[in-house]
């Protein structure tokens, strides 16, 4: 779950924005959720606005990587081919590769931290038993 909040900030609707709105207006009837005239107008304040963008940002491959805690130098653009040649090739991965391959990771820190919250009695144990070691070796 997430905290997602909007602003109004609408410019005055101008014929640049008209083959937008009407593409919204398209989609919207096209799914029965319009069944309105040329563009999908909402009042509010009562003021008349024109929708023009039901869009959302999406996230990028490396904005992914970085929320599930992958550090910022880590390679997710591509993969350099034959390092053991005279002429080692970038391979470029494709924007879709690239959240595919985040979605197939677990990283490290993740899993350090699941590990410690999880199982720290195997800690423990494994701290006594080379404390206890070493004090074997001391006699």
């Amino acid at each position: 779950m997430g905290h997602m909040q909007a602003a109004l900030a609408a410019p005055p609707f101008a014929p640049e924005h008209h083959a937008r709105a009407r593409a919204v207006a398209e989609f919207l009837r096209a799914h029965d959720a319009w069944d309105g005239g040329e563009f999908v107008t909402l009042t509010i304040g009562g003021a008349s606005n024109v929708v023009i963008d039901i869009g959302i940002r999406m996230l990028t491959p490396r904005e992914l990587f970085r929320a599930q805690g992958f550090p910022t130098d880590y390679v997710i653009e591509g993969v350099w081919d034959g390092l053991d040649t005279d002429s080692p090739n970038w391979r470029p991965f494709a924007r879709d590769v690239q959240v595919s391959c985040c979605g197939n990771k677990v990283c490290p820190p993740l899993a350090e931290a699941l590990v410690a919250a999880n199982c720290t009695h195997l800690r423990i144990e494994e701290q006594g038993g080379h404390a206890a070691e070493a004090m074997e070796m001391d006699a």
